[in-house]
This record gives structure tokens, sequence and C-alpha cells, in this order.
């Protein structure tokens, strides 16, 4: 039986629950564990199975969620007998009663290349299409975009293959990647040929999806030709003893998701924390005919743009302007007080400085956040203030929390990096995050630019390293970024004119390159700068123009001499110049730029 079929016998065909909240109260062990026990316990996996088919579903997931090689930690070997045993077990139960999705997840991982991703994918569905699946249901995706390559190898090897995608919507219409309910209706329309089925599940429980729900459905009803799913949570999760539990029971669910109904969905059924006895509930309530219709005010009509939403209107920071950039970069202090740090931005301004960059805890070391320092310096100076915003501390919530913030105080430019790293003395007690890297963090901002920004646009800028050994990673990084909605770059430190190769083919993708600038202020710190700071790349010769016994100043005037060389050499290969202030020592950066106009 075909999901088409399946939908032309049954109004509102039920689906199964939640197998991994399910599997967990019934082992006790981590729901990650259970695509495993398709090979380890296939018996206890076909009695999850079999009762909620007896509970009155009639479309059966397989239990392949999570499997992939990256998640499971497994070989390719082993995750074949995993997805093969899922199949084969869903399919055995299921008989000719219901139909077996073949269960995909979006690989969402930060550290993998999308070659790395697509070749996964592939793999899985190679193995899924050799177990006879002809349904497969990718869900709980934070947007359409990962998983289109897969759709189209699905097609490519099965024509006839029925493809269901399901969203995860939160109640303030955007996905966990900050994907908004429009964007989201706009990618599944252009994609429609590809899909079968459209819908949401997880996320939040049916009482809290009503308000995305409906301007979803209304819009897939109205405008494609596509089915509908809604499979809901059971309300939201606590922590009992180490647990996630659910507390709403099998009755409230029931009454509240069978008012989705009246939505004229295709499938309904449910997410994390629905057993057996929900899907049992839910049947009955959808029995009884009578569960009352959502309230009009759930309809609200939605208006998709008929453009991509890639190319936000300009922004007003200096970074969009056509002239050359002065940017100069200050480390926010470890201590509360901000009066250092706004002296040397304002000694900085008077020095023909129009930007300011705040770096973000540098080497993974806690200091004042650079958000809020950016904000004090733009309210107390009138100078733009650039924040660098990294990967390492915080998710996506805490990042899309914190863009929210941050364009609320009149930040309108931000530079996404990915992060130092945790010092290896510091991993237990400092965790790092990771969530995402910056690229992505960079999709975020551009979303939110389309969307909740539209009217004052944050202009994205990146990280790009010229050093000569790295150009063929760097551009293609480079390139990523752009497309992500990167528009300038500030580079690492540039000491030799070896990077100016990389500097002109960076300009010729199209952004603006501001090349960094760090005036080396003793032998000590060009001899740790060298060695001991990832990144940064100084010739030998550099250091030998300093030597253990120079003063403060004749370090400071050789170094300030060696930054202004260097700055006359890249002039003519830069959008900008970008100086990193050693020790917040304005004064040296303020010497350096009166060089360079006397020149």
């Amino acid at each position: 039986m075909t999901l088409k079929e399946l939908i032309q016998q049954n109004s509102c065909a039920i689906s199964d629950g939640a197998m991994g909240t399910y599997f967990s109260a019934l082992t006790g062990q981590n729901s990650g564990l259970c695509e495993t026990y398709n090979v380890t316990s296939p018996d206890l996996i076909r009695k999850i199975h079999r009762e909620y088919l007896a509970a009155g579903a009639v479309l059966l997931r397989t239990n392949t969620f999570s499997a992939n090689s990256f998640t499971l930690g497994v070989s390719h070997e082993e995750l074949c007998g995993i997805l093969k045993a899922g199949y084969q077990l869903a399919d055995e139960c299921a008989q000719d009663h219901a139909v077996v999705c073949a269960n995909v997840s979006a690989i969402y991982r930060p550290e993998l290349t999308d070659e790395e991703v697509r070749r996964e994918y592939e793999y899985i569905i190679d193995t899924f299409l050799s177990c006879g699946a002809a349904t497969f249901l990718f869900e709980t995706l934070p947007d359409l975009h990962p998983v289109l390559p897969a759709i189209d190898y699905l097609l490519s090897q099965k024509p006839d293959a029925e493809v269901i995608v399901s969203f995860t919507l939160l109640p303030d219409g955007h996905t966990r990647s900050g994907t908004s309910l429009q964007q989201l209706l706009f990618d599944i329309s252009q994609s429609e040929e590809k899909l079968t089925m459209a819908g949401l599940n997880c996320g939040c429980g049916a009482l809290q999806m009503m308000n995305v729900a409906a301007p979803f459905f209304s819009y897939i009803h109205e405008h494609t030709k596509l089915y509908t799913s809604v499979m809901p949570n059971a309300g939201y999760p606590a922590i009992e003893n180490n647990r996630t539990v659910f507390t709403a029971t099998p009755e409230y669910f029931a009454m509240q998701t069978s008012r989705l109904a009246s939505l004229s969905v295709s499938v309904i059924g449910g997410c994390c924390g629905t057993e057996p006895e929900f899907i049992r509930a839910l049947k009955d309530h959808l029995l009884q005919k009578d569960a009352p219709a959502l309230p009009k005010t759930l309809h609200p009509s939605v208006h998709i743009r008929t453009h991509s939403f890639s190319s936000p209107a300009p922004s007003s920071s200096v970074f969009s302007e056509d002239r050359f950039i002065l940017a100069a970069e200050l480390d926010p202090p470890q201590n509360a007080d901000l009066s250092k740090l706004l002296y040397a931005a304002s000694a900085l301004k008077e020095s023909g400085v129009s930007v300011v960059t705040v770096s973000d805890s540098p080497l993974g070391h806690a200091r004042m956040d650079s958000v809020i320092c950016s904000s004090h310096i733009q309210r107390e100076t009138g100078l733009e203030a650039l924040p660098h915003i990294c990967c390492r501390d915080k998710n996506l919530n805490a990042l899309r929390s914190l863009l929210l913030g941050a364009h609320s105080e009149g930040i309108r430019s931000v530079l996404a990096v990915t992060g130092d790293a945790i010092s290896e003395t510091d991993r237990g007690i400092i965790k790092p995050v990771f969530n995402v890297d910056s690229t992505r963090l960079m999709e975020l901002i551009t979303k939110l630019n389309s969307d909740v920004f539209s009217h004052a646009p944050i202009t994205i800028g990146g990280a790009f390293d010229p050093a000569p050994k790295k150009q063929h990673y760097s551009l293609t990084r480079l390139v990523k970024k752009q497309q992500n909605g990167a528009s300038f770059v500030l580079t690492q430190p540039v000491f030799s004119e070896d990077c100016i190769p990389s500097l002109d083919l960076a300009r010729e993708q199209g952004v603006k390159v501001l090349s960094g600038i760090m005036p080396l202020v003793s032998y000590r710190n060009a001899c740790f700068m060298k060695n001991e700071v990832p990144g940064i790349h100084i010739p030998d010769e550099l250091i030998s123009r300093f030597h253990p016994d120079m003063t403060r100043e004749e370090a400071a005037a050789e170094g300030i001499a060696i930054a202004s060389e260097l700055a006359r050499k890249l002039k003519t290969h830069s959008d900008g110049f970008y100086f990193i202030t050693p020790f917040n020592r304005s004064e040296v950066i303020c010497r350096i730029i009166d060089l360079i106009k006397q020149n």
C-alpha cells in the first residue's frame, strides 16, 4: 500500500508516536541508543511497533531517526545492519495494514563538509532502497535546503518514491536554525514537484503548535497540491532523575491534537513523549468527530514573498559604504571596568578610525561580552562598533537571542567567527558548545535580515587567512561565507608580501577585504605571536628586527615602523585596514595611522 492509497482510504490517517522516548521509558536507557537495538534487541523494537499498530496507527516510522554513522559513531558496515534491520522490523509488523516510512533525520553537524553529508545521505538512501523502501520521511527539519540534495538523489534512483518533509517550528514561528514560517513556505512551494507531503512535528505541544500550524496548512492547501501531516509533542518535557519525561496525559494530548484535524491534515500523530496510549486516545477522539474547531483567530492569512530571501536591503554600516575603511580591534576587559576601553576607542576615533571591533573572549578566556562592550562604545563615543560573535560558547537559541538584543542596541554589523578552542586544561570544567560554525551563524543572521531585521539588516563579516599555504582552503571557505551572507572579511595579521595574491583573489570574489595589521611591540611579544598563537605567520626576518635588550620605546618604534611599511605595500590590495591593537595600546595604532597619512 502506498502513502497516497492510505490517505485515500482514511480521511485522517493516524501515525505512530515517539519511538525514542517510549524506548527510554521502557528500558531506562538513553533514547539515542534505540536505533542500535534494531540489531541487538529486535524483539523490543518489534514490541513497540506492534503496540502503536494496536493503538490505531496506520503509518509506521522505522526506528532509524538518528541512524547515521556520525551520530551513532559506527562504521558504514554497522550502519547498514542497523538500517536494514530497522526497515525489516517495521515492514514485518506493518504487513498490509500500515505504510512504512523510511525515517531519516537532518544531519546537522558543523564539523562536516557538504560533501561528507551528501555521501552519508546517499548511503542511507541506497540502503533503504535495497530493502524495498518506497516512502521516505525526512523529519524534525530546521530547513528544507540541507535535505534537498538527498531528495534529488532519492528521486534520481527511484522517481516514484513518495517524499514526506516535516519541520519543527517553534511557537514564535521560526525553526531552531532561525528559518521563518514565510521562508519555509516559500521554499516548500519552490520544491513542490519533489514532494508528496509537508508537515510539522516536534518542537512543542499541540496547543502551542496551533499558532503556526493554522497558517502553515492554510498556505499549503491553498497554494500547493501536497498532502499534510502534523505530529506534536506531548507538551513540554521536564527532567526527573536525569531522565526526560512528559507530564501531559493521553486524554489532554488527544483533546488538543484532535483539534488540529479541523485543518484538513492528511496524517496526524505524535512526536516526543507520545506513547501508545496517547495514540489510542487520539484515535478515540477522532472517531468521536466532535473535536471543537480552532478559533478563527488561528487562521491568519500568510503572505509569501515571490522572491528569494538571500538579498536583504542595504545596511547603514560603514562596511556598506564605498570608501577605504580604517578599523581597529580592542579586547574587552577581564573585569567590569570599561573606562580604559572607552578611552582607547575615543582616541582611535580622533585618529580617523571609523569602526572599532571588539573580540569575543579571544583564546577561550572569559572577558566581558563583546556585544555589551560594543553597545557601550557606540553610545559613549558615537563610533560604530563591530562585535565579534563566536560559536564556541552559545547554542543556536543563545545566538539568536544575542542577535536580537544586539540589533535592539543599534548594532548593524557583526563579525561571525567559529571561535578559539577551549584550552585542554579547562576541558571538563569549561565545555565548548560549537552548535554551529561561522558559516552557519552567517546563515542565521541572513535569515534574520530577511525577516526580523528587514528594515535595518545587519552587515555580516567573516575572518580570512591569506597565508599562501592556506590559499585554496581559505578561498573555498570564503566562497561559502559569501554565499551565506558575508560581504566583508577581516584578515589574519599580514606580515609578508607573500599574502598579496590571496588578498587579490579574495577581492575578486566581490567581498571587501580589510587587511590585518598587527604591530609587534617587543621581542618577547613577537616570539610569542609566532610560536604560540594559531593562525599567525611571522617571517624570521621580522623577528630579527627585535632583540631582548630593546627598551619598551625602541621595540614599540620598531613595531610601528614594520606595520607602517606593510600597510603601504598592502594598501592597493585592500579595501581597508584592520588594526589589531596590542594590549589595547591605542597610541600605537594612532602613530601608525599618522605615518600612513604622511605617505
